[in-house]
């Protein structure tokens, strides 16, 4: 409990700082909208159990105020490994999901970049599974094949982060495309059946194409048209 409340102070603090720091206001920006949907899809790297693994990261984001956004987070990454954490397995394989809670906000918007600060609130999911023996599950699409389950951790997550996104094409914010870099570091709280509890925090880097735009104008602008 003690780790939790400092991890929020921790990020509490600093959001405040880095909104003091940098905050401004931005720029006037033709045909900009009053309300936005944002949609992220890159490659994503994390250091776990000491390895390299790499995957993907998503998220989609709604603004009801022009610096301010809120959304849902999902990140996965996937790899097969040498230890088998004493149970007898032929083929590890790690499956390790983040699904968060995601809210930013933008301490620049301009006409070309954007730099916002977010934080992710979700749960963590790492499943260690034996890839040489398969279990039949059941989809809307029919029957498919995975690994066999042999342990599996549920941590609560805490994320904060930075997003740098460039504009590399316009189409008059109807949407805009973007290149986007992500930094974040990832705090686990939680008991582990596999592996020790600090194996799973660390930082997690993504780089991706945003897409923004698709809403409504400033109602300043429509006035205007």
């Amino acid at each position: 409990m003690k780790k939790i409340i400092y991890a929020h102070l921790m990020i509490l603090l600093f959001l405040v700082f880095t909104s003091f720091l940098f905050g401004q206001k931005n720029d006037s920006l033709v045909y900009k909208p009053y309300h936005e949907l944002s949609f992220d899809l890159g490659a994503g790297y994390t250091p776990l159990l000491n390895r390299d693994f790499f995957g993907i990261n998503l998220n989609i984001k709604y603004y009801p105020m022009k610096e301010y956004a809120t959304g849902i987070e999902f990140s996965y990454f996937g790899k097969n490994i040498a230890d088998t954490f004493s149970y007898k397995i032929g083929n590890p394989l790690i499956n390790f999901f983040e699904i968060a809670w995601i809210n930013q906000y933008d301490l620049l918007q301009t006409d070309k970049i954007r730099i916002g600060i977010n934080c992710n609130n979700g749960i963590t999911i790492s499943r260690l599974g034996d890839d040489d023996i398969k279990e039949k599950y059941w989809t809307k699409y029919g029957y498919r094949y995975r690994s066999k389950e042999i342990a599996i951790n549920y941590f609560y997550l805490i994320e904060p982060g930075i997003d740098v996104s460039l504009k590399v094409y316009s189409m008059k914010h109807y949407p805009d495309f973007y290149l986007t870099a992500k930094a974040k570091y990832r705090f686990v709280f939680g008991n582990t059946n596999y592996s020790s509890l600090n194996q799973f925090s660390n930082y997690l880097l993504a780089l991706g194409i945003s897409i923004i735009g698709f809403i409504d104008e400033d109602e300043t602008k429509l006035k205007n048209k």
